[in-house]
């Protein structure tokens, strides 16, 4: 196996987080009580990527004109900015190099990306048997003020179930494809239903900055609660919202995408953006701590 594939494992209990450095510093899995939660691509397994010929890997979503490679990772917004419709090719495929790494924490940096003058530091650490934090920086390396939204995008298995708070007057805004059967909204909440291959993307907002997944939503699920900062007055999203579910219409698996408040970036400025997760199983979706009364109510329509 290529000196790329090569994985890092921090472990605790029944969470174990498997990190993969040589493509795009990703978080590959997930692995809670022996259960692998997170997507990866089993048609580009151990392919090698040649930077200037991505769209030659193999794929059953031709409409992307990128790698589907699994796990979760650190884009950049907008995709407007994108060239060619992709993520930028060294900030999203390429190696990140190990900075610190312990038994709890691995911190990667990708190298400057030609195209943007970006570049990316990763720290994922590991606090407990049950919880994880992501830390994404994006720092400005190039000669020019530049629009940037840090966005992590996490690729789940199906089938999942994704449920937040967006407002009692807030909408489910389609981006892409059509949701019907997949989604409903309860003010102040939306819930999808992601458990078979059917193509859309919608955005919304995350009122309170909490998101709840249910994996393997039938059988004992493990539970994911993602909590960021809640968007404050004057912050601005280079998508026009904070929140996006993705469900892939070709492959088993579905994307909780997360957008930090936009920033132009002056030359040697940096942006930040923190990410804390809990894990639990269970089928009331309550892992014995107290949530508000609007998450129960939540946790009870996903359940």
């Amino acid at each position: 196996m290529n000196d790329i594939w090569q994985t890092i494992e921090l472990s605790l209990g029944d969470l174990k987080l498997v990190v993969l450095p040589g493509i795009g510093g990703r978080l590959w899995d997930v692995v809670y009580s022996g259960r692998s939660l997170l997507f990866q691509n089993p048609d580009l397994a151990e392919q090698i990527p040649k930077l200037k010929r991505l769209t030659d890997l193999p794929t059953k979503s031709p409409q992307f004109k990128f790698p589907l490679w699994g796990g979760e990772k650190t884009w950049i917004a907008p995709d407007s900015a994108w060239v060619n419709g992709a993520p930028f090719p060294v900030l999203d495929s390429a190696p990140y190099r190990i900075t610190a790494r312990d038994g709890r924490q691995v911190t990667m940096q990708s190298e400057v990306c030609p195209l943007t003058g970006l570049e990316i530091e990763r720290r994922i650490t590991l606090n407990s048997s049950t919880n994880w934090n992501l830390q994404h920086e994006v720092r400005n390396c190039g000669t020019a003020e530049r629009l940037t939204g840090i966005w992590s995008v996490l690729m789940l298995n199906h089938p999942t179930r994704i449920g937040l708070e967006i407002g009692q007057n807030a909408d489910i805004r389609s981006v892409f494809g059509n949701a019907d059967g997949f989604s409903k909204k309860r003010a102040p909440f939306a819930i999808f239903n992601c458990n078979e291959a059917k193509e859309f993307k919608v955005g919304m907002n995350n009122s309170a900055g909490r998101v709840f997944m249910a994996l393997a939503h039938t059988e004992n699920p493990a539970w994911i609660v993602c909590t960021t900062p809640a968007p404050a007055k004057g912050d601005r999203f280079a998508h026009g919202h904070e929140f996006e579910v993705f469900n892939s219409g070709d492959y088993f698996y579905c994307e909780a995408e997360w957008h930090a408040p936009a920033k132009d970036l002056k030359p040697g400025e940096s942006t930040g953006f923190m990410q804390n997760f809990k894990i639990w199983s269970g089928s009331d979706g309550r892992p014995g701590e107290d949530f508000t009364p609007a998450e129960q109510e939540l946790l009870r329509c996903m359940s």
